[in-house]
């Protein structure tokens, strides 16, 4: 177990000024953006440009100021390993609301989590950064370790979950009274539509905003893209579009990527019943018959289930579903966005989803996240 930043409870007051904490948050998002780092990982740029003093303004609005302080909540955030990321929208937004937080992350949490966690811990010893020292503390363990769950479930008023469904599970059956909210696993797609007068070039790289970012592992990454009614070539000249814009764009793609994509592919296959297009569902898929753009692995099937896209773990394999409405994308309470570029009016198609975006605002947070309301959560 190694404390990252410890609670400095020698600076703790139960009541703290909003005011005060709004003024720290935007401190720390320019703070992020000043540094020399984080040009290099978009990740955090959107994070520290979500958190900006226009937009808090914004989330302040949602927030029900009550005199000058409230009495704090202790709220136990637990991260994934596989979005670097989205523990510090959830804490910051806690901070907002004035609350005292606890993280633990991951030992499997990548390069992102860690410089980010140092920028913070760097953020805290400023002087406006110290009023965030009694509100923010992150904690590194082994999940085995399961009596410091049990201990920091015991300490909180709120245990905040991101990950896997097994990983939740694993975490609930602790201290089960505990109150929570969860987001476990999720699959996204996108439905485009191209014609002659589409812009191909920009929804290309719109694709590639949302897909690129940790490397298609989280819950609003796009899985499949629907075909609506696209003509063959439209669809070619869309990869094409794809395959140049990617060469020119930094990403955590690897050669390891392509052996997941291959292992995944097997395994829908084998195990649900994926079948490609050009192939007759009697023998094995061929990784052959996958188109490569780049790191990017891409495959057209002849059916598209709920289960399999929920199988789907990311590392950069598409699969694409030629579809003449909207209403045969494979709903479910897992399905979480729909991103979508169309050439005419979209109808909100019937079916179970968490939301529908415009194409390239895929990993865009909301202080409303799947379905949960945070910022009530948090007061």
């Amino acid at each position: 177990m190694r404390w990252h930043i410890p609670l400095d409870n020698s600076q703790y007051d139960d009541r703290h000024s909003l005011t005060d904490t709004h003024a720290a948050v935007a401190g720390f998002t320019a703070f992020l953006l000043k540094n020399a780092d984080v040009k290099a990982h978009p990740e955090i740029v959107a994070l520290a440009f979500w958190f900006r003093q226009a937009n808090l303004v914004k989330i302040s609005e949602s927030i029900p100021f009550e005199g000058n302080g409230k009495k704090v909540k202790r709220v136990f955030h637990i991260a994934p390993a596989n979005v670097d990321t989205v523990f510090m929208y959830s804490v910051l937004l806690s901070v907002l609301c004035a609350n005292q937080n606890i993280v633990r992350v991951s030992q499997r949490s990548g390069e992102v989590t860690w410089l980010l966690v140092s920028l913070l811990r760097e953020y805290l010893q400023t002087s406006e950064g110290q009023m965030l020292a009694p509100l923010i503390s992150v904690v590194e363990y082994d999940a085995k370790h399961v009596s410091v769950t049990e201990k920091l479930s015991g300490w909180c008023d709120l245990r905040v979950l991101w990950g896997g469904d097994e990983a939740i599970s694993a975490v609930s059956s602790i201290a089960p009274n505990t109150a929570q909210i969860s987001f476990p696993d999720r699959y996204s797609v996108t439905l485009l539509q191209l014609n002659n007068n589409s812009n191909i070039k920009s929804i290309a790289e719109k694709f590639l905003t949302d897909l690129l970012p940790f490397t298609q592992q989280a819950c609003s990454s796009p899985k499949a893209i629907y075909w609506l009614n696209t003509q063959p070539e439209y669809q070619q000249l869309f990869w094409k579009a794809v395959e140049s814009r990617i060469s020119q764009l930094t990403h955590h793609f690897e050669t390891s990527h392509k052996v997941s994509q291959h292992i995944l592919l097997q395994k829908l296959s084998a195990g649900l019943g994926l079948v490609l297009i050009q192939g007759t569902g009697s023998k094995p898929v061929s990784f052959a018959q996958v188109q490569n753009v780049g790191p990017i692995a891409h495959c057209k099937v002849k059916s598209l289930t709920a289960e399999i896209l929920a199988a789907h773990d990311g590392n950069g394999l598409v699969i694409e579903k030629d579809i003449v409405s909207s209403g045969e994308i494979a709903f479910s309470s897992k399905l979480q966005t729909i991103s979508y570029a169309v050439t005419g009016e979209l109808t909100t198609p019937e079916g179970k989803f968490k939301r529908m975006v415009p194409l390239g605002k895929s990993l865009e947070f909301a202080q409303v996240w799947d379905g949960v309301d945070l910022l009530g959560e948090f007061w």
